[in-house]
């Protein structure tokens, strides 16, 4: 076994198999469906305690939900913040930041 967890290793194994069996996918039935919509990283790329804590609790609800029998789906989701990547995007340009974001091009 290795000393260090090596992602490459493992995750494109595991990955293969979630698409080959259809774990991504979901059918609307007759159960109650159960949806969890996973924000995407920061535009910063950094990544802290306070997301490993959400993904946590959205996993735990997730197998919950399947164990009490509900059609559950947690799929990736858009940007719930969108106007922070456009201020990055936009610095520079001569753009202003969106009206109502309360953030000012520096």
């Amino acid at each position: 076994m290795e000393s260090k967890y090596n992602p490459t290793e493992i995750e494109a194994r595991q990955y293969q198999y979630w698409l080959d069996h259809k774990l991504f996918h979901s059918t609307p039935d007759g159960r109650e469906a159960y949806t969890v919509v996973i924000p995407p990283p920061n535009v910063t790329g950094v990544l802290h305690m306070g997301h490993v804590l959400n993904e946590t609790i959205q996993d735990i609800l997730v197998r919950r939900a399947r164990q009490q029998g509900k059609n559950a789906c947690w799929v990736p989701g858009t940007d719930h913040a969108s106007y922070r990547p456009r201020i990055y995007r936009d610095r520079g340009k001569g753009h202003q930041a969106p009206e109502g974001t309360g953030h000012q091009q520096e």
